[in-house]
């Protein structure tokens, strides 16, 4: 699903770059026209992929059935995984089933697809969608409808879950929700969670070569510069190096960072169409300067607390000189 949303999001911001988006048979026009058959179609990649973990190539149609039928009804993310889940549920079934072979080597190509598409439209279209629909509706209506106080303090806790474990399940946890609301349409959390995935690694390279160098090492200002590069491209797992030498002050300060700029991306109502791409997402947010400001800021914060919490250190003992040895052995 994740590089459908990718590759989508680059034809939308391209488009809006290029502009004429409303002339039919202009570059801008068919870009746009392709960024929007890809959002159509995210859903039903997700619920595929999902029937595909599960069991293999014949839970693909039913899945694509189902996840398609959720996007018709408006059960978005939420219908989406749960097609996915019913795919593979009714692909093993069949499967496990003791059948001769005359009729075993129909199941995939007929029996499961003729089924599982069957079954998905029932159960999408009619007993789980329509709540499906309500609930993800009134998710995206309670956000929209907050102020900026609370979209602050739901961006807030979102970014402290990006930063806390910089690319791991906690942060893969708030990138479901993040997904879940771009799905939907609303883009602003996909904002914050691009500044909060950036923000760890710059902010870590703010401490060690701006804010405090003197307390770390040579190797430190090594990592320090690979992670400006990795930030940029929005890989989190930059500041992991400086996480596993010293968690206890790297990581507080990170989640501080990291959700200070989603917090502040919220409250300001800045949207970015793409769920990751890093600076390179910069030219497509609805404000790049406040977008800017939200990551400097975030990456700054956590440079700040790191640097404050960081210990000086010990002088390095100087190395002893290893002399040469002449060794000689008479016979």
């Amino acid at each position: 699903m994740i590089p459908v949303i990718i590759m989508s999001g680059f034809c939308t911001a391209i488009a809006r770059i290029i502009g004429q988006t409303e002339v039919k048979g202009s570059i801008g026009y068919y870009l746009l026209q392709a960024g929007n058959g890809g959002f159509s179609i995210m859903v039903a990649v997700l619920a595929a992929g999902i029937g595909y973990s599960i069991a293999g190539k014949a839970a693909i149609a039913p899945g694509l059935m189902g996840g398609f039928l959720s996007t018709v009804v408006n059960a978005s993310f939420l219908g989406g995984i749960l097609a996915g889940l019913v795919a593979g549920m009714i692909t093993i079934f069949f499967n496990n089933l003791n059948l001769p072979k005359s009729i075993k080597s129909m199941v995939p190509l007929v029996v499961i697809p003729l089924v599982g598409g069957l079954v998905e439209v029932g159960l999408i279209m009619y007993v789980v969608g329509p709540p499906l629909a309500a609930l993800t509706q009134a998710a995206v209506g309670f956000f929209m409808g907050m102020n900026h106080a609370s979209r602050f303090v739901l961006g807030f806790m979102l970014g402290c879950m990006t930063g806390f474990d910089m690319g791991g399940p906690v942060n893969k946890m708030a990138f479901a929700i993040v997904t879940a609301f771009a799905s939907a349409g609303v883009w602003g959390p996909a904002a914050g969670k691009n500044v909060a995935a950036m923000a760890p690694p710059l902010g870590i390279a703010m401490s060690v070569l701006i804010f405090s160098p003197k307390k770390y090492s040579k190797a430190d200002r090594e990592n320090a510069k690979a992670a400006i590069i990795m930030s940029m491209c929005q890989v989190t797992e930059g500041a992991l190096p400086f996480a596993f030498d010293d968690p206890l002050r790297v990581v507080p300060a990170a989640m501080i960072g990291s959700g200070l700029g989603h917090g502040l991306i919220l409250s300001w109502g800045v949207t970015v169409p793409l769920l990751s791409g890093g600076i390179f997402t910069l030219p497509v947010a609805s404000n790049p300067f406040l977008y800017l400001a939200a990551l400097l800021i975030a990456a700054a914060t956590t440079g700040v607390i790191l640097s404050i919490l960081k210990p000086k250190r010990k002088e390095e003992e100087k190395e002893e000189k290893v002399h040469d040895l002449d060794i000689s052995i008479e016979m």
